[in-house]
């Protein structure tokens, strides 16, 4: 089915209004209530929520499912919302910030930075657009007169507030555009080893509970983690979405040995290790079944 931008543009508008209501003395008195700061935890819980749906999605045509349609629709809602909001907040008080300033924004920046759609300039392919992308981002910074001249470090535009795993993998991106990155995945593999070594030989050498172990453990579990990271670059894969899966799937697992366990009258303290994993190796072997 077509896209259809009247209706679009008639739901848009109506909800805008709707937002608007919510804020007005005649509107709710908790979303009156809320700032910019105070509705910070709720982007991050809605696009979490948005993220677990998405990873549901292979293929578009797994949206047929009617509760995953569903949920698609909801959860890109509720982060619409979050941006109305924060728009209506601002735009009561700094003429200038509503929302049309920020759709008028994004658009003029997403024209500027796809010359190859609305400009002359030809591309060979993905790659060299994001290679065109960022030469045109840093030049815009460097235009703009709330910006230095030149940044003092590849790392100054990566948002402070980013959660590691993310910050990771911007942080390793920046040093590999600058050349500071192996050759081929055999480099990361073998750091990766090497790692691991490393780590094993820290947590047998001593006392587990002293302060001084402790400390470096950690810091050689942040080199390995940091590590796997890199691996993720290299292979274009994200490692939140890797590990998300990897949740999911142990969630599912230990579900499955939670009801198996309670066929036989125990709960999970109760079993010993050895039966639960043979309930956990039969959770495995029912997954490969359904694949």
């Amino acid at each position: 089915m077509p896209y259809n931008e009247d209706q679009a543009l008639v739901a848009l508008k109506s909800l805008l209004g709707t937002v608007r209501k919510l804020r007005s003395p005649e509107g709710c008195p908790w979303d009156r209530e809320q700032t910019h700061r105070s509705l910070r935890p709720y982007l991050l819980e809605e696009a979490h929520e948005t993220l677990e749906v998405l990873d549901q999605i292979g293929q578009p045509a797994d949206l047929e499912r009617a509760d995953l349609r569903k949920a698609f629709v909801e959860e890109w809602g509720d982060v619409l919302l979050q941006i109305l909001l924060h728009a209506e907040i601002a735009s009561e008080t700094v003429p200038g910030t509503d929302f049309s300033a920020i759709a008028k924004t994004l658009e003029e920046k997403l024209i500027r930075r796809h010359p190859h759609v609305f400009g002359e300039v030809r591309v060979s392919g993905s790659d060299e657009v994001v290679k065109n992308w960022a030469e045109i981002k840093k030049s815009e910074k460097k235009q703009s007169a709330d910006q230095p001249t030149q940044q003092a470090s590849v790392f100054d535009s990566i948002p402070k507030g980013l959660p590691p795993l993310p910050r990771t993998m911007k942080v390793i991106s920046k040093v590999t555009k600058v050349g500071f990155q192996w050759p081929d995945l055999n480099g990361p593999l073998d750091k990766l080893e090497e790692e691991v070594k490393e780590l094993r030989a820290a947590l047998e050498s001593g006392d587990h509970q002293s302060e001084p172990l402790r400390e470096e453990v950690e810091s050689e579990l942040g080199d390995l983690l940091f590590c796997v990271c890199n691996i993720a670059h290299f292979m274009k894969i994200d490692p939140e979405a890797a590990l998300r899966g990897t949740l999911r799937r142990f969630e599912g697992r230990f579900r499955h040995v939670e009801t198996r366990l309670t066929e036989t009258g125990k709960a999970p303290g109760e079993a010993k290790l050895e039966e639960m994993d043979r309930y956990w190796d039969e959770a495995k072997t029912l997954e490969k079944g359904r694949q």
